[in-house]
């Protein structure tokens, strides 16, 4: 059963290598591609607790997001966008520091391990402080049924439940969803090349995936193997041999995996050959991902659109959740009832308000006229980018679901979803009326699923 997921990556400098790779990015990747809503972030405002030099931040959230890119974090499978682009988070952690208390604070490791370091309170700022708040706020945005963490980091989902459910008791409500930790004990715990310690750059035991290949050769020829082996003829130990774990994880020829490992039993084969496959092994596994950095840092523009349309379907989940807290706690109250406000005559649309609308073409690979409805047209459109979405229109009057398939036209695609009897329209296509009040479609030819118009 699909789940509604949600992740953030904190903006970091350093160079992805394989420990990031298999022990974070590839899981999340499954997930998203296994079917789950997944909402993945770059947590630049967590990161202004400890970096708060410009360019180095903006080095590091360019490097996060092309390195999540690159590995597979495409736009049909999440919904990927930076934290500061949806002012929802920090609004909503304002509401939420109303709900948790000091003490309770005091308790979070963040702040526990300054303490435990030496720091004194008064260098503590209130940003690193409150991580807890805002990390609560961006979990619980979104109804975030599952979110994946080590086991050291299960607190902080804790304490989004834990503030859900004071939120939802003290408004009388079922505002919030309750998260739960999705644990994976060998979550970001890859066996570094020295074969004892968790692969980390600080460490020293680390392979690249993008670095100069001679870079990468001298990391995998130094990694640790069987110290109790003299030479090439002695019998050697598999189990627990770091470059044996490496082929296991990224040498996609198997047959040659389980002859290298019964030749090395054996005491056939020598470690220089093994890590000399284990490198051509990482270079035809890393290849493609390789070469997608490669496009991305060439294509700026791309990658901003990947971010703009993700943040605007961020922001449609995260407006609505908002919303339902702001009547939960009795920030939505009207000065006047709601049919007086009917009567009123309608607010102009500023222009600033008609220039977030967002016009996209998508070509609609399927349609049909559902039975439960005499005037809708049913359209499963190609977004490109944003994917396929399920959008119903008017027209029945007019058109039949024959005149839409396999056509391109233009939609708005960053309106909040519409129930339409027990389905939900994730979108609305634009149309024009002739002098007889007929619509006419905007069709469009030639252009790709995804182009923005406008």
């Amino acid at each position: 059963m699909s789940k509604i997921i949600l992740t953030g990556v904190t903006p970091s400098g350093s160079s992805l290598h394989v420990g990031n790779y298999f022990g974070a990015l590839k899981p999340l990747v499954d997930l998203g591609t296994a079917g789950n809503q997944v909402y993945c972030f770059v947590s630049d405002l967590h990161a202004l607790t400890t970096v708060q030099d410009r360019a180095t931040l903006e080095n590091n959230v360019k490097n996060v997001i092309i390195n999540y890119l690159s590995c597979g974090v495409e736009a049909q499978n999440f919904v990927f966008f930076r934290q500061s682009e949806v002012a929802e988070h920090a609004q909503l952690e304002t509401i939420l520091t109303n709900y948790v208390g000091l003490g309770q604070m005091k308790r979070m490791h963040a702040y526990k391990d300054k303490l435990e370091k030496g720091v004194d309170t008064e260098n503590i700022n209130m940003g690193l402080f409150n991580y807890p708040i805002l990390m609560a706020a961006d979990i619980l945005l979104y109804g975030a049924q599952g979110v994946p963490v080590g086991a050291d980091q299960k607190q902080h989902v804790e304490i989004a439940r834990d503030i859900a459910q004071n939120f939802n008791k003290k408004t009388g409500t079922q505002t919030l969803v309750l998260p739960e930790p999705i644990i994976s004990d060998q979550l970001g715990r890859l066996v570094g090349t020295d074969g004892s310690r968790k692969m980390s750059k600080s460490l020293g035991n680390v392979i690249g995936i993008f670095d100069d290949y001679k870079v990468i050769e001298k990391q995998i020829m130094n990694c640790y193997t069987d110290p109790k082996r003299k030479s090439a003829s002695d019998p050697g130990t598999v189990e627990g041999n770091p470059v044996f774990l490496y082929h296991d994880l990224w040498n996609e020829d198997k047959a040659e995996v389980a002859e290298l490992k019964r030749r090395y039993q054996a005491g056939t084969v020598g470690d220089v050959e093994v890590k000399q496959r284990l490198l051509v092994a990482h270079k035809k596994y890393f290849a493609a991902i390789r070469a997608r950095k490669g496009h991305f840092e060439q294509n700026p523009a791309e990658v901003a659109q990947i971010l703009a349309v993700g943040a605007a379907r961020a922001r449609l989940v995260a407006a609505q959740t908002l919303a339902k807290v702001y009547k939960a706690v009795g920030l939505s109250a009207q000065f006047v009832k709601p049919e007086v406000m009917v009567s009123q005559p309608r607010p102009v649309v500023s222009f600033d308000n008609f220039a977030r609308v967002e016009w996209r073409v998508g070509r609609v690979i399927e349609a049909s006229e559902p039975a439960w409805s005499k005037k809708l047209i049913e359209q499963k459109v190609d977004f490109g980018p944003l994917g396929v979405r399920t959008i119903f229109s008017g027209l029945r009057a007019w058109y039949t679901a024959a005149d839409f398939t396999g056509r391109n036209f233009v939609y708005v695609t960053n309106i909040p979803p519409r129930k339409m009897g027990d389905f939900v329209s994730e979108g609305m296509i634009v149309a024009a009326t002739d002098e007889m009040g007929v619509p006419q479609r905007w069709e469009v030819a030639g252009a790709a699923p995804g182009t923005v118009v406008g």
